[in-house]
């Protein structure tokens, strides 16, 4: 049995097949996850000019922390005492993520352990205050 199709039955076939097409992309648009997106975008933005301030602040300043990563410990010497919080984001795994307090000794130091933290890329943000100035330094180590 053969088949034959003039140029409008090749037409309706051939919107068909593309009006199939666009109802699965549709379909499968609707079941994925919403969560590929950040929650925070909005509020961030109307934080930026904070932001960029106490970024810019640790460059004019010249106070960026020095990072030494070893397989336990996370050692950072600040030019000044500092007191604040780092955040550690995990890209990967934004259920890992933690902020830890930390005060300076007296050599301006502080050392973080990293034995509960899992392998691989971390952001880091560190923010602090010393004489009243606000602090925001931002950088990536490899934990192994």
């Amino acid at each position: 049995m053969k088949i034959k199709l003039n140029w409008g039955g090749g037409l309706v076939l051939g919107m068909g097949a593309f009006m199939l097409f666009i109802t699965i992309l549709g379909v499968y648009m609707f079941t994925q996850s919403s969560d590929d997106y950040d929650h925070q975008y909005y509020e961030k933005g109307l934080a930026y000019d904070s932001v960029y301030n106490q970024e810019k602040q640790v460059v004019t300043d010249k106070v960026q922390p020095k990072l030494k990563v070893s397989s336990d410990n996370l050692h950072i010497s600040f030019v000044a005492p500092a007191n604040g919080t780092v955040y550690f984001e995990r890209l990967a795994d934004p259920s890992l993520d933690r902020a830890i307090a930390f005060n300076s000794n007296t050599q301006n130091e502080v050392d973080i352990p990293l034995s509960k933290f899992k392998t691989g890329r971390w952001d880091l943000s560190f923010a602090w205050v010393n004489n009243g100035k606000r602090y925001l330094y931002q950088k990536q180590i490899r934990v192994q």
